[in-house]
């Protein structure tokens, strides 16, 4: 493992400012502000319902597979909008995978 000091960029691995998820009039993600810095680990812990799954798909993007819905906020994965229209989720899916507790 390499030292924060030792070659690493400088700011968080993952940054996430104001995201909220909606699907119709219920809001499933309110407001989740989080920086993970690179070598973290961080654990999402809540009841059945609360939004950590919707959460966790919004991290790769999976969200765009659900019609009907609406995000607001910014995902910065190395300092880069994960949202932005240029980004191809394909390419992002490959770096940011997601384990599933049922297939």
């Amino acid at each position: 493992m390499t030292s924060k000091g030792a070659g690493m960029a400088k700011g968080a691995m993952v940054k996430v400012e104001g995201l909220r998820k909606n699907y119709g009039t219920v809001e499933a993600v309110r407001g989740v502000s989080l920086e993970v810095q690179r070598g973290e680990v961080v654990v999402i812990i809540g009841p059945s319902g609360c939004g950590k799954s919707t959460f966790i798909r919004l991290l790769n993007r999976m969200h765009e597979l659900v019609p009907h819905t609406r995000l607001t906020g910014r995902i910065l994965l190395d300092g880069k909008d994960i949202l932005a229209p240029e980004v191809d989720a394909v390419d992002l899916r490959k770096r940011v995978g997601m384990v599933f507790q049922k297939p």
